[in-house]
């Protein structure tokens, strides 16, 4: 189940009594809690049908006491534990929270969200293979046109193909800024419900999309003090390491994808109408390609790849992989 078909299901009263969210993209963990907590709480009711929890300040008899504890306003209460995957319970704490999902109380709705998982923990591997369990997870590359779209049409705009692809490329693929930018877009737009490329141009920056080609550019050029510089300052600035990971892969791809028909002899216009791309993306990949070997590329896929399989399976700081990978990116051998 997708995060948009849980909020949907709920806004239908369709609510279990048990979720588990998780996954990087908080933002949707956010979206899901507040489309409950819109539908089960209220002004009068607050005080005693919501409680929330960290789990790193909380243990599993805490949960499942409130749990327990039925609402003396009736109707369904609702739990929220955040912070799982920094607090993960151990042994019999993690067995009784176990039980407790497979058999949750029905009087009430407990949410509980953690940003990562090692499905290797039975209770992970558990509660993700429950039908109430949510990836939360960035839409994928040809899913997020038609998800910005679609958000858009709920707030009664229309945007347009380009206008959302124009969007993307200016502030990348996390759902949580996309959302922001976008509504910033919206309110530009006013009275005006068709939102076309020139509204989003003149709302959004470039800034993301230059930090990715300035990082690239410090990798290429072997600087690893200024890419870790660049790295650390997306970081500072609330970027998951995650989300910066996808990002560089996105624009490796997008180097390689546009070498690949730029050796076909064919215009920067005709690369991005065959790849369905922002002409501009094109031209700023075009001024990269002649410094990439093809060779250089698939070296740079692979350690990308393997930084991702660290990030997503191990508990590493991922701070410190993505620095070690700016540095494996920096000084390999084919990098020259």
């Amino acid at each position: 189940m997708t995060p948009n078909n849980l909020i949907l299901k709920i806004s239908k009263e369709k609510i279990e009594p048990f979720y588990f969210l998780y996954g990087p993209e908080t933002f949707y963990q956010t979206e899901v809690i507040k489309a409950l907590n819109q539908k089960l709480i209220t002004d009068d009711n607050r005080d005693f049908n919501l409680e929330t929890f960290d789990a790193r300040e909380s243990t599993v008899n805490h949960w499942l006491g409130s749990a327990s504890t039925l609402s003396f306003m009736g109707g369904t209460k609702l739990i929220v534990v955040r912070n799982l995957h920094d607090a993960i319970p151990k042994d019999q704490d993690a067995q009784t929270l176990i039980d407790y999902a497979n058999n949750p109380i029905p009087e009430t709705c407990m949410v509980i969200t953690s940003d990562k998982v090692d499905r290797k923990r039975k209770i992970f591997k558990t509660l993700t293979g429950l039908k109430s369990a949510v990836a939360c997870e960035a839409p994928k590359d040809n899913e997020l046109t038609s998800w910005l779209r679609n958000r858009a049409e709920e707030k009664g705009y229309a945007l347009t193909p380009d206008a959302a692809r124009s969007l993307i490329n200016r502030v990348g693929g996390r759902p949580g800024i996309l959302a922001k930018e976008l509504e910033k877009t919206l309110l530009y737009a006013g009275k005006n419900k068709s939102v076309s490329e020139k509204d989003v141009a003149e709302v959004v920056g470039e800034t993301k999309l230059e930090n990715v080609f300035a990082l690239t550019d410090a990798l290429k050029t072997r600087n690893p003090e200024k890419a870790l510089q660049l790295l650390n300052n997306q970081i500072d600035h609330g970027e998951e390491p995650i989300k910066i990971l996808g990002t560089i892969t996105w624009q490796l791809r997008m180097i390689w994808e546009v070498k690949h028909y730029q050796e076909k002899n064919l215009p920067s216009g005709q690369i991005a109408k065959a790849m369905g791309a922002n002409p501009y993306v094109v031209e700023k990949a075009l001024q990269h390609t002649r410094r990439f070997s093809m060779q250089q590329l698939r070296n740079g896929y692979l350690e990308l790849v393997k930084t991702d399989r660290s990030l997503k399976s191990t508990s590493m700081d991922p701070i410190a992989l993505m620095q070690t990978l700016i540095l494996n990116l920096c000084y390999q051998r084919t990098a020259g």
